[in-house]
C-alpha cells in the first residue's frame, strides 16, 4: 500500500500540496527495471508529487550515473523544494555534463548561490551565463533577470552596510508551525488572522482513506510578547475540505477577500478569489468573483485592497493570465458601484511587474504604498519586499526594503498595523521552525521600525444651513401660501457636522499631480488621518452644491511624532427640517392626484428640484386618526408614491425622490377636542404632505483609473 505525507513548499503560495510517497530506494531498485523507474519519476515529477519523483530519480541516476536530464530534473525538483543545497549540486552537474542543451541549468544554480547568500561565485557564474546565452532567443528572459540579480548583488553589498534601523522576531509555535505558515492580517485587539497548515509534525497519508488535511485561516492574539492561539478564524470563510488562504479586508472592514484554489484536469494548481460580506455580525457565505477577475484557465489569488474616492473597493491581485508580463504579474481592477460590476483587470505595469515573478501584493491606502515581492527586481536574494508610491499603473520605481526585512532567502507578505510602526511578513532564511530541511517552509516574523515618525492630523468641520435656500422658497412660493415655512429673518445655524464626509489628498512629489488617499467620516465635527513623513497634502470637503474648499499642510519639516491640528472649515449645508406642502387633495380614502393637486406640486416642490439639481428629497403622507392604522398606512403610502410617480413624469430622476408613507403615526395637531369630540380642524392638518432633503446625487464621475 502507498503511504503519502504531506507538506507545503514555494509555487504559488496557494495550494501546493506535495504527496510524497515513502519509498525505498533499494525496493525501487529492486522492483522495476531502469526504464520503468525513469517513466515513474516523470509521472511522479508531472502530477506535483515532488517527493516521489525525487525518490525514482535518485535510484534511476545511481543505475545510470551521468545523465544530465536527471540531473536536471533532480535539480529543478530540489529547488521547487526550497532546498538549495542539494538544488545547486544537481544543478551545476547537469550544466557540466551538457552546457549547451542544459544552460538554463547554470542560470538557476547562480540563482541557488545568490539565495545561499554566495554572493562572488553567483556574480561569477550570472555573468558566465550571460556570456554563453546572449545568442540564445529561448533565454532572453532570463538574461534580464540575470542582469538584475547582479544590479542586487552589488547593491546588496551597500544595504549590508546600512541596514534599517528595525527589529525583526520569529513568531512562536502558538503561530507558526513546521509546515509553511503565510498571509498575516493584523485585526481588531491586538489580534493576527495567518494561514497555516496546522500540522505538528511530518505526517504520511493513504490516498485510498485518509481525509486530506488542508489549509485554513487561523486567528491569535497578543498577549504581552506572547501569542495565544486561539483556533480557527470563522468556518463560513474556511469552510471544509478545501484549501484556503491569502486574505484581506476592505478599508471599512466589511468584506473579506481570499483565495480558494484546486487542480484543473491539467494536473495545474487553478486558484480563484472569493469575497465574504459582515452582516448581522456575521460573515456570509463566500461568493467567487466574476470571470472578469477569476479568467478562466488562469490563477488568480492574493488579493488586497485600495480603495476610490467614491468608497468602492479597488482590487489588486496576482495572476499568470495573458498579456502579462512574465511569470506571477500584480494586476488591479475596481468596482463600478453604478454598474454594479468590476472593472476589467489591469496590469499594474513595468515598475511593478518584470519577465520574474510578482507576489503577495499589500497596498497601504494611508501612504498610496503597494508592498510586494519579487524575484525580478534588484534584490539580496530570492524573493526579496519591494515598496513603490502611487496606485493603478501609475507607480514610481520600487524600492528594495532591504535588511533586516530582506534576505538572502525568500521573503514575503509584508503587511503593516494601523499604526505603520509595526508589521509582519514571512521568510524562509535560516533559524525557522523546518521540516525535511532548515529552508523548507515559511514563518511568520513580526517587526518594529525603531525610527518610524507616527505623524497625524485632526480638524472640526461645521456646517452653515444656507439661508439662500429658505430666500429661495420665500420668493417664489411663500405668495402661493402653498408652504407652511416659518423661516422669515431666520439667522443661519451653525454646527458640528456628524457623518460629513472629509477627503485626504496628497501629492505627487515628482509629478506635482494630486494624489487622492481615502475618506473619512467625521465623528462628530472632528476628522483623524494618519500621514507619513515628507509630503504636502490637503484636506477637501464639499458642500452641498459640490463646492469645493481645500485647507493644504505639510509634513516635510516633521522630524517626530506629532499629531497636526488644522483650522475648522465652515461648509453649506441644506436645512433637515421637512416642509408642510397644502393644497394637495386626494378623493376621500383615494390616493390618485387632483387636477388642484398638480397645479401646487407644479409650483412647489417640482421648481425645487428644478433649483437643486442635485438634492435627493421624501415625500412623506400623513393621515388623521379616522379608520384602522394598517389601512391609513397604505394609504399614506400609496399617497406619497403618487407624488413620487407624477413627478417622475416631469422628468425628475426616479433616484432623487423617496416615497414615505406614515399614516396617523405622526400627528401635528389633535385629532380630538379635550372632551373627546372630533376635531375637524386638527384631522385637516394632520391630513398633509411634506417633503424633506434628505441627501445628493454622488455626480462625480467613477475613478478615475480608466487612463491610467
Amino acid at each position: 500500500m502507498l503511504r503519502y505525507f504531506i507538506v507545503f513548499c514555494f509555487l504559488l503560495f496557494t495550494l501546493n500540496l506535495v504527496f510524497a510517497q515513502k519509498n525505498n530506494q533499494n525496493e525501487i531498485s529492486i522492483t522495476y527495471r531502469p526504464g520503468q523507474i525513469l517513466k515513474l519519476a516523470k509521472t511522479a515529477q508531472k502530477e506535483g508529487d515532488i517527493f516521489s519523483a525525487i525518490d525514482y530519480y535518485k535510484t534511476y541516476e545511481e543505475l545510470n550515473p551521468g545523465r544530465p536530464k536527471v540531473q536536471a530534473a533532480l535539480g529543478e525538483l530540489y529547488l521547487k523544494e526550497k532546498n538549495y543545497r542539494e538544488a545547486q549540486k544537481y544543478l551545476f552537474d547537469s550544466y557540466k555534463l551538457d552546457p549547451k542543451k542544459n544552460l538554463k541549468a547554470l542560470f538557476y544554480y547562480a540563482e541557488c548561490l545568490k539565495t545561499l547568500g554566495e554572493y562572488d561565485e553567483a556574480k561569477k557564474q550570472f555573468n558566465s551565463f550571460i556570456n554563453q546565452a546572449k545568442k540564445n532567443k529561448d533565454l532572453t528572459e532570463e538574461i534580464k533577470i540575470s542582469r538584475n540579480h547582479l544590479k542586487g548583488i552589488d547593491s546588496t553589498e551597500l544595504w549590508q552596510n546600512k541596514p534599517n534601523n528595525t527589529i525583526v522576531k520569529l513568531l512562536d509555535k502558538e503561530i507558526n508551525k513546521p509546515h509553511i505558515d503565510f498571509s498575516p492580517i493584523p485585526f481588531e485587539d491586538n489580534k493576527l488572522i495567518w494561514g497555516s497548515l496546522a500540522e505538528e509534525e511530518v505526517k504520511y497519508y493513504d490516498p485510498n482513506k485518509d481525509e486530506l488535511p488542508v489549509r485554513k485561516f487561523y486567528i491569535a492574539k497578543r498577549d504581552g510578547e506572547d501569542w495565544k492561539n486561539l483556533g480557527e478564524f470563522d468556518e463560513t470563510i474556511n469552510g471544509s475540505n478545501v484549501n484556503t488562504g491569502n486574505g484581506a479586508f476592505s478599508a471599512d472592514k466589511k468584506r473579506f477577500y481570499f483565495t480558494r484554489c484546486a487542480k484543473d484536469f491539467n494536473n495545474k494548481v487553478v486558484c480563484k478569489i472569493f469575497v465574504s460580506n459582515y452582516e448581522d455580525n456575521v460573515w456570509q457565505d463566500p461568493q467567487e468573483l466574476p470571470e472578469t477577475i477569476n479568467l478562466p484557465g488562469s490563477t488568480n489569488t492574493m488579493p488586497t485592497v485600495g480603495v476610490s474616492r467614491l468608497n468602492t473597493d479597488v482590487l489588486y491581485f496576482v495572476s499568470d493570465r495573458e498579456n502579462g508580463r512574465g511569470g506571477l504579474d500584480i494586476w488591479f481592477t475596481y468596482y463600478d458601484s453604478k454598474r454594479k460590476e468590476w472593472k476589467e483587470p489591469k496590469n499594474c505595469g513595468k515598475r511593478i511587474n518584470t519577465p520574474a515573478n510578482e507576489l503577495t501584493p499589500y497596498y497601504n491606502i494611508e501612504t498610496k504604498t503597494l508592498y510586494f515581492s519579487s524575484d525580478g527586481h534588484p534584490g539580496m536574494g530570492g524573493l526579496d519586499i519591494f515598496k513603490a508610491f502611487g496606485d493603478g499603473k501609475n507607480f514610481e520605481n520600487a524600492l528594495n526594503l532591504r535588511q533586516p526585512i530582506n534576505s538572502s532567502f525568500d521573503d514575503l507578505y509584508f503587511i503593516l498595523e494601523s499604526n505603520r510602526q509595526r508589521g509582519f511578513f514571512t521568510s524562509n532564511r535560516d533559524g525557522g521552525y523546518s521540516l525535511r530541511h532548515a529552508n523548507c517552509c515559511d514563518d511568520v516574523y513580526e517587526f518594529i521600525d525603531k525610527d518610524y515618525i507616527n505623524i497625524a492630523v485632526t480638524g472640526k468641520i461645521f456646517g452653515i444651513t444656507d439661508s439662500a435656500f429658505f430666500k429661495t422658497i420665500e420668493k417664489e412660493y411663500q405668495q402661493e401660501m402653498a408652504l407652511s415655512l416659518n423661516v422669515l429673518d431666520r439667522s443661519d445655524d451653525i454646527e458640528l457636522l456628524y457623518n460629513y464626509q472629509v477627503s485626504l489628498f496628497m501629492i505627487d512629489k515628482n509629478s506635482g499631480k494630486e494624489l487622492f488617499v481615502k475618506n473619512d467620516f467625521t465623528t462628530p465635527g472632528y476628522y483623524f488621518f494618519n500621514l507619513e513623513q515628507g509630503f504636502d497634502y490637503f484636506i477637501s470637503v464639499k458642500d452641498y452644491n459640490k463646492k469645493e474648499k481645500k485647507l493644504p499642510f505639510t509634513t516635510k519639516n516633521i522630524t517626530r511624532s506629532d499629531t497636526i491640528v488644522l483650522d475648522a472649515i465652515f461648509v453649506n449645508t441644506l436645512p433637515e427640517q421637512s416642509f408642510i406642502v397644502k393644497n394637495i387633495y386626494y378623493e376621500f380614502a383615494k390616493s390618485e392626484l387632483t387636477t388642484e393637486a398638480k397645479k401646487t406640486i407644479d409650483n412647489t416642490i417640482f421648481k425645487i428640484l428644478q433649483a437643486y439639481p442635485d438634492i435627493i428629497i421624501e415625500i412623506s403622507s400623513h393621515t388623521d386618526s379616522i379608520d384602522t392604522e394598517e389601512f391609513n398606512m397604505k394609504l399614506s403610502q400609496a399617497r406619497a408614491q403618487s407624488v413620487v410617480d407624477y413627478l417622475i413624469n416631469k422628468g425628475i430622476e426616479s433616484e432623487r425622490l423617496v416615497a414615505k408613507g406614515y399614516g396617523k403615526n405622526f400627528p401635528i395637531a389633535p385629532n380630538s377636542n379635550p372632551d373627546g369630540s372630533d376635531n375637524p380642524e386638527g384631522r385637516q392638518k394632520n391630513r398633509r404632505t411634506e417633503f424633506k432633503v434628505i441627501g445628493q446625487l454622488n455626480n462625480e464621475e467613477e475613478v478615475i483609473y480608466e487612463d491610467y
